[in-house]
């Protein structure tokens, strides 16, 4: 089992009807004791000494089940667990959306935007004996293929959130307005970790397949933001936009997970200048030294090279990615559009080709962004120096190393542009093509021997 979803929890009892504990006007009198709670097996302060639950357990209970075990022991895990409350999940009837509407389809799940009636989860109410609800907002819902019997890797993304959001320390002062207020920081935590939040999940009653709860942003993703308004991107916002994602990366590292499929679709725009990091399906343990599967996934201009050529996924295929985002930033285009993304271009890529590179860039922006698109892993910058390049006493610093042109100047170099139809951008297998170029390559070389 992976390292990251090693969790341990005998929830049985939690599936059964709900404990009575005479609510407020017995328990405000009781004595808390610390004892080993019947449901999740830790010592922890219980309500009686009859039913001998504690307040972790009695609040679990309080959330629907799906009627999947995977998913409903994962769930309570998240609530019961010691973990802070931002890392806890639901299982949300699919009655409480409305005004579902479909709009994009990625490499393994269809994405939908909906109204969540009551909202997430906030707080507890201690006197009604209930969880505070935000109350109606937009999320995004994305419904996982082939998910009806769900299993556990089919959860990696939430498993994965849980693990970061577990380990996540934010900053001494982050947040502190909001910290105010518990409502508006749950919410939006995303905003200071730049990691989209998952809330829990639901089930599409059609097709029976699960859906992942995420916060929607209403600008989209990177890839479709910057095609759409690239002459008016200003650099200003495009280095901000650039530390928010290499902040966001710097989160992930530091809780020792690797993305594994980090590209430009996968970010999410919150402003013009600002941008979260989503999408942790592929993501994995580093500390795992072990894939449980050898498949390859990805789009072909945004994985390193030395994945390609059979090597593990680390950290620094992360920084490679993020090179490839920086170009895409520059020009307007995404890598490799004009080539057809095969079995030849891996071939290429694995023997130096990169993008062209343009001139209408700040000046230091060419020379990090080959830095992290260097052959050698070991040569490219880490997500911890990225996150520090383009800041200077907490505050975004553009200059002098980063001396901004004003305004973008029109040439044929850059700016959105019609890929060429085999330029896949969506996340797909790709093991057999990197066998099929691996195979060729080494033909190729042999006939120059």
């Amino acid at each position: 089992m992976d390292q990251q979803t090693n969790y341990k929890l005998k929830t049985d009892f939690l599936i059964s009807s709900d404990v009575p504990l005479n609510h407020q006007t017995q328990t405000s009198t009781l004595k808390s004791i610390y004892k080993k709670c019947n449901g999740c097996k830790r010592r922890r302060k219980v309500f009686n000494e009859i039913d001998q639950i504690c307040v972790q357990c009695y609040k679990a209970k309080k959330i629907p089940l799906s009627g999947n075990k995977v998913i409903d022991d994962f769930i309570k895990f998240t609530l019961t667990n010691y973990c802070k409350k931002e890392g806890g999940m639901e299982f949300v009837p699919y009655e409480k959306f409305k005004d579902i509407k479909f709009i994009a389809e990625g490499g393994f799940s269809k994405i939908y935007k909906a109204t969540w009636i009551d909202g997430p989860i906030v707080d507890w109410n201690e006197k009604k004996q209930k969880y505070n609800r935000y109350g109606e907002m937009t999320v995004a819902l994305k419904e996982l293929d082939s998910s009806e019997n769900i299993n556990s890797r089919k959860l990696n993304e939430l498993k994965i959130y849980y693990n970061f959001v577990s380990k996540w320390k934010p900053d001494k002062e982050d947040a502190k307005e909001d910290r105010k207020s518990r409502k508006n920081y749950y919410v939006n935590i995303s905003d200071y970790n730049n990691i989209n939040i998952c809330y829990g999940i639901t089930q599409n009653p059609i097709t029976k397949n699960f859906m992942i709860i995420t916060k929607y942003y209403d600008m989209g993703d990177l890839a479709h933001y910057i095609a759409n308004d690239f002459f008016n991107y200003i650099w200003y916002n495009k280095l901000s936009i650039l530390h928010n994602i290499a902040s966001g990366l710097k989160n992930i590292h530091d809780a020792n997970i690797i993305h594994k499929d980090y590209h430009s679709g996968n970010i999410f725009v919150v402003y013009s200048y600002s941008a979260t990091t989503g999408d942790l399906g592929l993501s994995k343990s580093a500390i795992e030294s072990l894939d449980d599967e050898n498949e390859i996934y990805g789009i072909i201009p945004y994985v390193a090279p030395e994945v390609l050529q059979g090597q593990k996924y680390t950290k620094a295929s992360d920084i490679y990615s993020f090179g490839m985002i920086m170009w895409e930033l520059m020009t307007g285009r995404r890598p490799f559009w004009d080539k057809n993304h095969d079995a030849e271009l891996i071939i290429e890529i694995c023997d130096g080709i990169r993008p062209p590179v343009v001139t209408n860039a700040p000046k230091g922006y060419v020379e990090l962004m080959k830095e992290c698109w260097h052959s050698d892993p070991n040569k490219r910058p880490t997500a911890n120096d990225l996150s520090k390049i383009f800041v200077k006493d907490g505050k975004l610093d553009c200059g002098p190393e980063f001396e901004n042109p004003t305004k973008i100047i029109k040439s044929p170099d850059i700016g959105p542009i019609t890929n060429n139809p085999n330029a896949v951008y969506k996340s797909r297998p790709l093991s057999a093509m990197i066998k099929s170029a691996e195979s060729t390559r080494s033909l190729k070389i042999q006939s120059k021997n």
